[in-house]
């Protein structure tokens, strides 16, 4: 793993431990559980900027939250400084069940019957489960087969959908084109110089009136004075009339001699509708020999196919039922017979089996009592300060900020709650904050409406600071915003970050972000982290089918590297997970990789040949041959290892 030396890799910040958060929908046959977040674990060091990445609805944000305690964890542990700030009680409630498995088990040691009517159930219980999972294999790929066969349909409905809407735009710029020279032709017989001068008119005659009106109703001026300036403005009022008559008169009498009868243009209409009609005729007969040219698939050969394809996966899964519904048969049997030989009990039987039931009673005590104790800890005064260290900047800054409260109350509220500040403290506290994210201090009176999307982001990230807290939560911090405020934010918590010693887990979307401003990323699918190392090692050496995919989605400046980019799409049943459970492995140091035995086996020598492969061409290419590596692949090459920076 490549060291960030601006990180302190002896001094852990955060510790995360098999994290979970589940969510519950529904009751009782209909309860549904939701693995929002599923045995998550990794480290943050001092100073280091520790990215999570994944698409929307991978559990990123849920991880964030529930670091902070916006959410209460289903299980698992989060300490911060060494302190304990959240756990969950799942692994006890597990326990719990665990245990009165156990117990039941070891009753029925001395009741062999029993013991082996619950074997046969169980043995049972996971052949069908194998069966389900192998009969939705088999649905999954009819589903994907049958849509690989009904694709000359889906094309055919594409290009017929395509030429209608040409066809469509086509008329009406037709039908457009028409309407305007039939507007022209209508203008040449109307007298335009005479309508401009009888609007000039009304506006001479509306000014006239509106100043003799005010004239009139003057109280500070005499009589006399009025009449005066009325007749002076008769007189102005006189010119200004003879002068628009003066100069409008010639345009006038030559805009007559110009102008055409309505009678005289029927012909040139008529022949704009003939030529109208014969255009749409030309596109109407284009069309059709364009449609006519598509061709047609033969929903009869892919309906006998897709019948073909229904009727061998209907006898593939048959052939499973058939198999399940023999092994019930037999389990049934199995269990008839075992059920015709009872053992008695002993008085010595019954004392041990006492004994195990009340050594249970005490273990499940125990484990109710660490239950209390974990919901304790969470409300406990030691965790609500460790708690304080934390701050966390959300992503949507509108949202986030209280429309009601000022900037001032906004920043400063975390204080006022912490209490034992004065408003003065409050006061110099807050205007420091704006101050270090680049706002004036003046702007604590205004309120969130005022501000554009990358002040409030600022306003955000200055309540996180305000509390002097040593880690921060981003939370997709520039995801609704512009592409120039980006930028900006990022370069403000980059100095954050060295200025005040911050350690951030940043939350994001963009790839090409989280390379350049992360020392180590973790990517997320399904509330899992499928991968783990750092920044350049990922995006060097992607070994998690889900981040090629991901990677693969990342667009780049470059027309001739976007023509030749392939979009790798990601299919989650390609892991075969029913029996070889997967878990995250160290393919190299510090890169972990979320697969199972197998997998991982098939991953590491495919990683070991990507290593001998890049260090024999970096032993074979010479240094001072920079050249060999121009053209159009190395140029896409080189803008996907900046980032597309240049």
């Amino acid at each position: 793993m490549r060291k960030n030396p601006k990180v302190d890799y002896n001094h852990k910040v955060l510790e995360v431990k098999n994290l979970k958060k589940y969510f519950y929908v529904g009751t009782g046959k209909q309860k549904l559980t939701i693995p929002a977040v599923d045995d998550v674990s990794f480290d943050i060091y001092k100073g280091e900027v520790f990215g999570l990445v994944g698409e929307s609805g991978c559990g990123k944000t849920t991880t964030g939250r529930t670091i902070i305690k916006l959410y209460a964890p289903t299980d698992g542990t989060v300490e911060l400084e060494g302190e304990r700030v959240v756990s969950g009680d799942l692994t006890n409630r597990n326990n719990i069940r665990r245990i009165k498995r156990e117990t039941k088990e070891k009753v029925l040691q001395f009741k062999p019957s029993q013991l082996k009517k619950v074997q046969i159930k169980n043995r049972l219980d996971e052949q069908i489960e194998l069966a389900n999972y192998d009969i939705n294999m088999i649905k999954g790929k009819l589903a994907r087969e049958i849509e690989k066969i009904k694709q000359p349909i889906f094309d055919y409905r594409n290009e017929v959908y395509k030429l209608k809407t040409v066809y469509k735009l086509d008329v009406e710029n037709v039908k457009y084109q028409t309407k305007q020279l039939v507007e022209e032709q209508k203008d040449l017989t109307i007298n335009s110089s005479l309508a401009e001068y009888e609007t000039r008119q009304i506006i001479v005659r509306n000014t006239y009136e509106r100043k003799v009106a005010g004239l009139k109703e003057s109280a500070a001026l005499s009589k006399d004075v009025i009449e005066a300036r009325l007749l002076k403005l008769k007189e102005e009022h006189d010119v200004q009339k003879a002068e628009l008559e003066e100069h409008y008169r010639p345009l006038i009498e030559e805009d007559e001699k110009n102008k055409i009868s309505k009678h005289d243009i029927k012909p040139e209409l008529a022949r704009l509708k003939e030529q109208m009609a014969k255009d749409l005729n030309d596109l109407k007969a284009k069309y059709e020999v364009d449609l006519a040219a598509v061709k047609v698939p033969n929903k009869e050969e892919i309906k006998v196919k897709v019948e073909g394809l229904k009727a061998q996966a209907k006898g593939e899964i048959q052939v499973i039922k058939d198999k399940i519904k023999n092994a019930k048969k037999v389990a049934r049997e199995e269990i008839v017979g075992v059920a015709q030989t009872k053992e008695p009990i002993t008085d010595e039987q019954r004392a041990k089996i006492q004994e195990i039931k009340l050594e249970a009673k005490a273990l499940i005590a125990e484990e109710r009592a660490q239950i209390r104790f974990i919901r304790q800890s969470n409300r406990s005064k030691e965790s609500l300060e460790a708690s304080r260290q934390m701050q966390m900047i959300f992503q949507d800054p509108i949202s986030s900020l209280n429309p009601r409260m000022t900037v001032k109350e906004i920043v400063g509220e975390g204080l006022i709650i912490q209490g034992g500040h004065t408003d003065e403290e409050i006061d110099a506290q807050v205007a420091h904050a704006l101050e270090l994210v680049g706002l004036s201090p003046e702007f604590g009176a205004r309120y969130p409406h005022e501000f554009s999307g990358g002040q409030r982001q600022r306003i955000g990230i200055a309540r996180a600071l305000i509390m002097n807290p040593t880690f921060i939560i981003a939370d997709e911090p520039i995801s609704a915003l512009d592409v120039s405020i980006r930028a900006q934010v990022i370069n403000l918590l980059t100095e954050l970050r060295t200025d005040l010693g911050l350690t951030i887990l940043f939350i994001a979307h963009d790839l090409s972000v989280i390379r350049f401003f992360c020392d180590r990323i973790a990517v997320m699918y399904y509330g899992k982290i499928v991968e783990l190392t750092d920044s350049e090692e990922l995006f060097a050496h992607p070994m998690h089918p889900y981040t090629r995919s991901l990677l693969s989605s990342i667009p780049q400046p470059d027309p001739d590297y976007e023509k030749g980019r392939i979009r790798i799409d990601y299919d989650p049943r390609q892991h075969d997970y029913r029996t070889d459970k997967p878990s995250l492995k160290e393919i190299a140091p510090g890169h972990l990789v979320y697969a199972n035995n197998a997998e991982f086996e098939v991953l590491k020598k495919e990683y070991e040949e990507q290593k001998k492969k890049l260090n024999g061409v970096s032993e074979k290419a010479p240094a001072a041959t920079p050249k060999k590596t121009a053209g159009t692949k190395a140029k896409a090459t080189t803008k996907v290892n900046k980032g597309g920076k240049k």
